[in-house]
């Protein structure tokens, strides 16, 4: 089996390999000077190097608990308002907590708005460091999983109860 890869490729490879898993690349180089990385350099090429690398892997599962003490999610909202009610129903379905701050009436959640994200858009949400406005799903989505939080139908870590939903 011969497996042609780029580094960038292999280096995503070999953060999905168990802990105990080994592997050896070889570089292989044409004769046109091209390479390329595989088990064993085939026939026409000659080997420039080789490297055994052991894959990474993490059994602990954090649990939502540490997730959100990390990565604390906060919901600026106002009543009827139809993408806020997208937001919370995304952060819902992936259960993620989150404190919701309704800025309808509320100076100082306002206030607490306009400096954390710049302007008065609702919805926002804080994830951590990351800030979205208004409701984009993808992009509430990959905000969530660089968090860490899981994927809606992922198991919770052992030991964990998911927080209720509010």
């Amino acid at each position: 089996m011969n497996i042609v890869v780029t580094g960038s490729v292999l280096l995503f490879s070999l953060t999905v390999l168990n802990a105990s898993a080994a592997v050896t690349v070889v570089e292989c180089v044409d004769a046109k000077g091209d390479t390329s990385f595989r088990d064993k350099c085939p026939p026409g090429t000659t080997k420039a190097s080789d490297k055994v690398l052991l894959g990474v892997s993490s059994n602990k599962a954090k649990s939502i608990k540490e997730i959100a003490a990390a990565n604390p999610v906060v919901l600026y909202s106002v009543p009827s308002c139809d993408a806020c009610d997208l937001v919370r129903n995304a952060l819902n379905s992936r259960r993620a907590p989150f404190n919701e701050k309704n800025v309808q009436d509320d100076a100082s959640s306002q206030s607490e708005l306009k400096d954390k994200t710049g302007d008065l858009t609702v919805p926002s949400v804080l994830i951590g460091t990351t800030v979205l406005s208004g409701y984009n799903r993808s992009a509430l989505e990959s905000a969530l999983n660089q968090a860490g939080y899981p994927a809606p139908d992922a198991p919770s870590a052992p030991g964990t109860t998911p927080p209720p939903v509010p």
